[in-house]
């Protein structure tokens, strides 16, 4: 049959998946040249798929005339909502080819936005023990502030996010991974090192603490456990990072409490030291976060399961959804058998 006028009109119209994913990689990359490298085209011929995607959209998305391109509105606009398309489209491709053979290899790529603290102490030795699960796959992760990270799962540009004190919205569920113990910490010049262990609380009150911001959870939550002891501290600076703190910390501006495992370096080091105190037991719940009512791919559901399965194997899992009055579960998905027990090996290897 012949082609009609209309129908070549449009054809010639048509925006190709690869010219979206070609616009996504030179933003993202911030190089015309390095997305053509890594779709295997020539730098014109990237120029020329994100022009031809400019005049399918009718609006310009890059403004070339300054060195480095800068993105206009449309085009931000556009990239932003562009990540969570490209994401549900590799999953949907990823899933049909996988069909129902569950011993098929687990492809595709996974991104994940967790907070400094969590990222730098879980997710160099996570992301080592997936590659060597699932070598088809890969996963990178980005490190932000916490409201970074749930912007980035509401707007889809991760799978999903790593938080402390995690919480459920209308557009994301939260579900607890594990709680991390706290530790009350000083410099080995501080005065409360050389009393005898463990300390009272009003030994606490004598003394001031090195605390974060007070519009920061964790100081919300350790304030409150201070309260409850008894304890009025005063505060020698407030921060608001744990690096700062535990700097502070070690130069000797006061006591600080902080995640037991960001500190572990420092005190084998000799810089800190832990102290015991009556009646303070201070844990950080960790957890994982998710854009409700959407499903992940497979590559994606299978670092979950390890990430999961990393807090089972060191006797630190503590799953639960934190939404009971939801009726949306997370998309997680089913894990296939025999994936549950290659990540699970994985887990217990690196223990």
């Amino acid at each position: 049959s012949k082609i009609s006028k209309a129908d070549k009109k449009a054809a010639s119209q048509a925006v190709h998946i690869r010219s979206l994913k070609v616009f996504y990689d030179v933003v993202r990359k911030r190089s015309f040249s390095h997305a053509a490298v890594e779709h295997g085209m020539t730098q014109s011929a990237a120029s020329q798929s994100v022009q031809h995607l400019e005049e399918f959209l009718g609006v310009k998305l890059i403004d070339r005339t300054k060195r480095p391109f800068v993105m206009t509105a449309e085009g931000q606009k556009f990239f932003d909502g562009l990540s969570a398309v490209l994401r549900q489209f590799d999953s949907l491709v990823e899933e049909v080819r996988a069909g129902n053979n569950s011993a098929a290899a687990v492809t595709g790529h996974v991104m994940v936005a967790s907070i400094y603290s969590m990222g730098l102490s879980y997710l160099p030795t996570l992301q080592e023990q997936f590659t060597k699960a699932c070598p088809a796959a890969t996963m990178n992760y980005h490190l932000a502030h916490p409201h970074e990270v749930y912007r980035m799962v509401e707007q889809g540009t991760v799978d999903f996010g790593m938080v402390s004190y995690p919480e459920s919205t209308h557009s994301i569920v939260a579900t607890n991974w594990r709680h991390e113990p706290m530790a009350l910490v000083a410099s080995p010049r501080h005065r409360l090192a050389s009393m005898p262990q463990p300390i009272r609380p009003e030994d606490l009150s004598q003394v001031a603490l090195v605390a974060f911001a007070q519009n920061l959870k964790i100081r919300q939550e350790i304030d409150r456990q201070l309260r409850q002891l008894g304890v009025t501290m005063r505060i020698a600076v407030e921060l608001d990072n744990i690096d700062s703190v535990k700097h502070a910390a070690v130069v000797n501006s006061g006591v600080a409490i902080l995640p037991k495992l960001t500190v572990q370096n420092e005190v084998e080091a000799g810089s800190l030291t832990m102290l015991k105190c009556e009646g303070l037991n201070l844990t950080r719940p960790l957890g994982i976060i998710q854009k409700r009512d959407v499903s992940m791919s497979r590559a994606a559901r299978s670092f979950m399961e390890l990430i999961i399965g990393h807090a089972i194997w060191t006797g630190d899992s503590n799953q639960e959804e934190l939404d009971p009055n939801s009726q949306s579960e997370p998309s997680t998905g089913p894990i296939d058998p025999i994936d549950t027990k290659v990540l699970a090996d994985a887990a217990a290897a690196s223990l």
